[in-house]
């Protein structure tokens, strides 16, 4: 995103939308339910679909994006590390800013590994640009992930993202 820098001081553009908004954005928890499952289920194209697309301009384009995704996931299922389950939870915080809606959601992961089962909780980005209708996603893997930074810094100031927890063996 663009900023820009007039010689007049405007209000900051970037306004926090009402937690209770959640309501008013369906297809947001729809979207999230959808890019958590195609994950769960191996459907990496349906991921990529649902993935903000300056994310995949980022990662090299769609094919490259793909071969990565498929590479890293065979490569954890070669150490005997699989993923069980992807939810959702409510989204936690709203921010406008520039046109688009932003939107911080929780997940939690469940995972397998040759030592057991492990939960880790997760945060997506859903990004709307057409005033809540369809969104897009961000992986957030901490404030410091290099894919935050297609997103200006104003947002993700505003966007408060947890910080990373360490996986938790239930099992």
């Amino acid at each position: 995103m663009l900023t820009v820098a007039c010689s007049k001081k405007d209000a900051p553009r970037t306004q926090p939308v009402s937690p209770a908004a959640a309501e008013n954005y369906p297809s947001l928890m729809a979207g999230t339910k959808e890019i958590t499952d195609a994950f769960t289920n191996k459907d990496y194209q349906k991921v990529l679909e649902l993935t903000y697309p300056k994310i995949i301009d980022t990662g090299g384009g769609r094919e490259k994006m793909l071969a990565t995704m498929q590479k890293e996931i065979k490569g954890m299922e070669s150490e005997g590390v699989g993923v069980l389950s992807t939810t959702p939870g409510s989204p936690t915080n709203f921010v406008r800013d520039a046109g688009s809606i932003y939107a911080v959601i929780p997940i939690t992961l469940k995972m397998k590994a040759q030592d057991g089962v492990f939960q880790t909780e997760g945060t997506l980005i859903g990004i709307s640009s057409d005033g809540g209708a369809t969104w897009t996603f961000i992986d957030a893997a901490g404030k410091d992930d290099p894919d935050l930074k297609v997103l200006s810094p104003n947002v993700l100031d505003k966007l408060k993202l947890p910080a990373d927890k360490p996986p938790v063996k239930i099992g």
